[in-house]
């Protein structure tokens, strides 16, 4: 029994082993082009590091140059504000709604549950022409408004429905308890349900983040030269006639830090909350 069970540890490591190699590897290749000089990078030596770091790669990719003329700042300003707005925006509404839903058993909940599982799943280039008018007709058409309005509808569903998931393990007897104190629906959410519900928030402020940051239809379809985002000076790298590996890797880092840092900040709370409402029942 111990020589089968230090083998299947062994398997177990070696197996993690090649994973991880497989799944760092890119990540290794990104890190040290973004470093390197377009010389270095010609000579097709991908997995060698540099000697001499061209730090002046991501101050190119920032600002501006001859060689990268998009200026990536305010573009990432331009996702940080956008993502950030939309998050908590449909953290906090979705809250309401996932509870309202989760709570109230009626027959308008139970049309509504429905309709909000079918825009869970609908493609949201389906709605990108009415979309579209929608913003044209409001004035909100290429403003960081219509933008933020537009992520919002499109994952306010997800947001419901994951926290409306996470409430249904909530024990009632303490909202029970809460209302036999005269606390409100809304105290008893407020004071009640939104505190012990923060690992859900948590991994619903990292998915849809994550979705509306690395977002590019709608980014390029929506917004104007002032507010597209990070993604779309992403494509805008690859160029016409000449490729330059280092300042893409170097703009695909710094695109990838925010969500990064942000992933990391929540992260422990994320495994948590996805696991709260997986296990319900």
């Amino acid at each position: 029994m111990k020589t089968k069970s230090r083998s299947a540890k062994i398997l177990v490591a070696v197996i993690l082993a090649v994973l991880s190699f497989v799944y760092l590897l890119p990540l290794y290749v990104m890190v040290i082009t973004a470093l390197k000089s377009a010389q270095e990078v010609s000579a097709g030596q991908y997995l060698l590091p540099t000697g001499q770091p061209q730090w002046s790669n991501f101050t190119e990719v920032l600002f501006g140059s001859q060689r990268f003329r998009s200026e990536m700042a305010t573009r990432l300003g331009n996702s940080i504000i956008i993502s950030f707005s939309v998050t908590a925006l449909c953290a906090f509404f979705g809250g309401l709604s996932g509870y309202y839903l989760s709570r109230i058993r009626s027959r308008f909940s139970t049309v509504l549950f429905i309709l909000v599982g079918i825009a869970l799943y609908l493609p949201y280039q389906v709605v990108i022409i009415p979309l579209s008018i929608l913003m044209a007709k409001t004035g909100l058409g290429q403003s960081h408004a219509g933008l933020i309005f537009s992520y919002m509808i499109l994952n306010m569903p997800l947001a419901s429905v994951l926290l409306g998931t996470f409430f249904l393990a909530i024990p009632r007897e303490l909202e029970e308890a809460a209302e036999v104190d005269g606390a409100s629906r809304i105290q008893i959410f407020f004071q009640v349900v939104m505190p012990i519900s923060l690992p859900a928030y948590a991994s619903v402020a990292i998915i849809i983040f994550t979705q509306v940051w690395n977002e590019f239809f709608l980014a390029l379809s929506l917004a104007s030269r002032k507010t597209q985002t990070v993604q779309v000076v992403m494509a805008e790298a690859k160029g016409t006639t000449l490729v330059l590996y280092n300042l893409q890797m170097a703009a695909a880092l710094i695109a990838v830090s925010v969500p990064l840092i942000f992933f990391l900040f929540l992260g422990r709370y994320f495994i948590r909350g996805i696991l709260a409402g997986a296990l319900k029942g």
